[in-house]
C-alpha cells in the first residue's frame, strides 16, 4: 500500500487517508463552530459562512473545477449577502475573497504535491506581478490603507487570481463548455432581476429595496444583482454575444427562437441601465463584431436601417423624452468631466512617481482644482471624489509606472486576441463563441473605463474578463502563415 506522501498515491487517495478530511469530522467541526458563534452573534450569515469554510475546503480538494464554476455562477447574488465584518483593522470576509483565496491555496498545494502541473507563466502573468508590486506604494500612501487594500484586492488582485485559476483549471473543451454556459445562466438571471426592477422600481438586493441610482432623475435605472448599472451592462453585453452566436449556429429551430428572445431581453436590459458608458460599450462591441465577422455585417446593416426608420418616424417623441434630454443631450456632465480630468492631471503632476495614494483623489481635488473658461455649471464640479476615468485614476493615485504596466497588460491581452481572430494563432480547445464573448466583455469593460471608475469598483465584470483571458491563453501557432508559404511555393512551382 503506498504511503500518503508517496508518488504512487493519487491526490484523492492522499486526501481520503487524512483523518481530518473525513466528512464526519467536518460535520462535527461545523456544528461546534455554529454553536460557538450562535452564543456570540445574532446574525446567522457569519455563522453559516464560517461554519461552512471546512466544507468548502473539502469540496475544493475533491473537485476544484466544480467549486470554481459555482463561485462564478453565484457570486453576483451571494456578494449581496455574504460579507462578514471581523472588526477594525481586519479585512472583511466576502464570497469573492473566500472563494478566490481557498481555490488559489488548494491549487498551490496540489502543485506542491505534484498532483497538478503548473501551466507555464506567460507575459500577461509576469505583467500582473509587476502591477501588483507597483500598486503597493499607492496602498501604503492611502489615508485609509486597510480599506484601500481591500478595494484593490477585490477589483484588481482577485481578477488576476481568476486568470491563474482559469488557466490551470480549464484546460480542455470538456471543461470550457460548462464554464461558458455558467456565464450564460448568469446573464439570464441578471436580466430577469433587471426586468423586475424596471417594472416594479424595487430592488431585491438593497436594504431598503430602493434602487441606488433612482435619485439621478430616471427612476428605473436598473442594476440587477450588481452594485451599479455599469456592471450589469458589461455582463449583459457578454450575454448578447453568447446568445447571438447560438442564434446563428444552432440547428434547433426552438433554440434559435429562444436565443432570439434572449437577445431582445438583454438588449432592453442594456437600454434600461440608462448608462451612457454601457451604451458606448455595447455599440463598440457591435462594431467589433461587424469588423471581425462577415456574416454579422448584413445583420448589422438591416438593424441600422430599421433603427434609422424608427428614429425618423418618432423623432419628435424621442427628442422630448426624458432619456434623450437627461442622457443624450445633457452636455453639463461632459463639461464637468473635462474639468475633473484637468484636475486629475494637476494631481498627477504633483505626485509624479507613485501617485497621491489610492482613495486620496477626493482629498486633493479641491486643492488642485482647475478649469477652462466658464464650463463649471453646477456644484457637481466641486468636491468630486472620483476621476470618472479608470486610466486617469491609475495615473493620479498610483502614478505613471503602474499606469504603464496596467496598459501594457491590456495590450498583451488585446494582441493575443487579435492573433486568434486573424488566424495567426489558434486556440487548443476554445471555439469562436468563447473568443467573441471575451471580446464583448473586454471591449465593454474598458470602453466604460474611459468615463467611469469601474475598473476599481465593479468586481464581477473584471473577474469575467480575466477568467476568460486565462482560458484563452492556451494558444498555438495558426495556419495562416503556413498557408502563405504553401501559396508561394505553388506559384514558384515548387513541390
Amino acid at each position: 500500500m503506498p504511503s500518503i506522501l508517496s508518488s504512487e498515491a493519487t491526490f484523492r487517495d492522499q486526501v481520503d487517508r487524512l483523518p481530518f478530511m473525513h466528512p464526519v469530522i467536518f460535520l462535527s467541526l461545523f456544528l461546534g463552530i455554529l454553536l460557538v458563534f450562535a452564543f456570540q452573534y445574532g446574525n446567522p450569515i457569519p455563522i453559516l459562512v464560517i461554519g461552512a469554510l471546512p466544507f468548502l475546503f473539502y469540496a475544493v480538494v475533491k473537485n476544484s473545477m466544480l467549486v470554481f464554476l459555482i463561485w462564478i455562477g453565484s457570486s453576483p447574488i451571494l456578494s449581496n449577502f455574504v460579507s462578514i465584518n471581523l472588526g477594525a483593522g481586519i479585512p472583511d470576509l466576502t464570497i469573492n475573497r473566500i472563494a478566490a483565496s481557498i481555490l488559489f491555496l488548494v491549487l498551490v498545494v496540489q502543485m506542491a504535491l505534484g498532483q497538478r502541473r503548473l501551466q507555464k507563466l506567460d507575459a500577461a502573468e509576469w505583467t500582473m506581478m509587476v502591477v501588483v508590486l507597483l500598486m503597493l506604494p499607492g496602498i501604503s500612501a492611502s489615508f485609509f490603507p486597510i480599506h484601500s487594500a481591500q478595494q484593490i484586492f477585490d477589483s484588481i488582485f482577485t481578477p488576476f487570481i481568476a486568470y491563474g485559476l482559469a488557466k490551470n483549471l480549464i484546460t480542455s473543451s470538456r471543461e470550457i463548455r460548462p464554464m461558458i454556459w455558467t456565464l450564460g445562466i448568469v446573464t439570464l438571471y441578471s436580466a430577469t432581476f433587471g426586468f423586475y426592477e424596471h417594472f416594479t422600481e424595487h430592488s431585491l438586493f438593497t436594504k431598503s429595496g430602493v434602487l441606488y441610482w433612482a435619485e439621478e432623475g430616471i427612476a428605473d435605472r436598473i442594476q440587477g444583482p450588481f452594485p451599479s448599472p455599469s456592471a450589469l451592462g458589461t455582463v449583459m453585453v457578454g450575454g448578447v454575444v453568447f446568445f447571438f452566436y447560438h442564434f446563428l449556429n444552432s440547428r434547433s429551430l426552438w433554440f434559435r427562437l429562444f436565443s432570439l428572445s434572449v437577445l431582445v431581453i438583454h438588449t432592453f436590459t442594456i437600454f434600461w441601465s440608462y448608462r451612457r458608458s454601457v451604451w458606448m460599450g455595447f455599440v463598440a462591441t457591435l462594431i467589433t463584431l461587424a469588423v471581425v465577422e462577415k456574416r454579422v455585417r448584413k445583420i448589422m446593416f438591416w438593424a441600422i436601417l430599421l433603427l434609422l426608420l424608427f428614429f425618423t418616424m418618432n423623432w419628435e417623441n424621442i427628442v422630448g423624452s426624458e432619456v434623450f434630454t437627461k442622457r443624450f443631450a445633457n452636455v453639463r456632465t461632459v463639461n464637468d468631466r473635462w474639468n475633473i480630468w484637468l484636475t486629475t492631471f494637476e494631481i498627477a503632476k504633483a505626485f509624479p512617481l507613485f501617485g497621491c495614494g489610492y482613495g486620496n483623489f477626493g482629498h486633493y481635488y479641491d486643492k488642485y482644482f482647475t478649469f477652462m473658461g466658464d464650463t463649471v455649471t453646477t456644484k457637481f464640479a466641486h468636491g468630486i471624489k472620483s476621476t470618472h476615468n479608470s486610466y486617469l485614476r491609475f495615473l493620479s493615485e498610483g502614478g505613471p509606472l503602474v499606469t504603464i504596466a496596467y496598459l501594457s497588460l491590456l495590450v498583451i491581452i488585446t494582441r493575443r486576441i487579435w492573433r486568434l481572430l486573424t488566424g495567426r494563432a489558434r486556440h487548443k480547445f476554445a471555439s469562436r463563441v468563447e473568443i467573441m464573448v471575451f471580446v464583448g466583455v473586454f471591449v465593454t469593460q474598458y470602453t466604460q473605463a474611459l468615463t467611469t471608475d469601474m475598473v476599481f469598483f465593479t468586481k464581477y465584470p473584471a473577474i469575467l474578463v480575466f477568467m476568460l483571458a486565462g482560458v484563452l491563453s492556451h494558444m498555438e501557432p495558426g495556419d495562416r502563415g503556413a498557408g502563405r508559404v504553401r501559396n508561394l511555393l505553388v506559384r514558384m512551382k515548387i513541390r
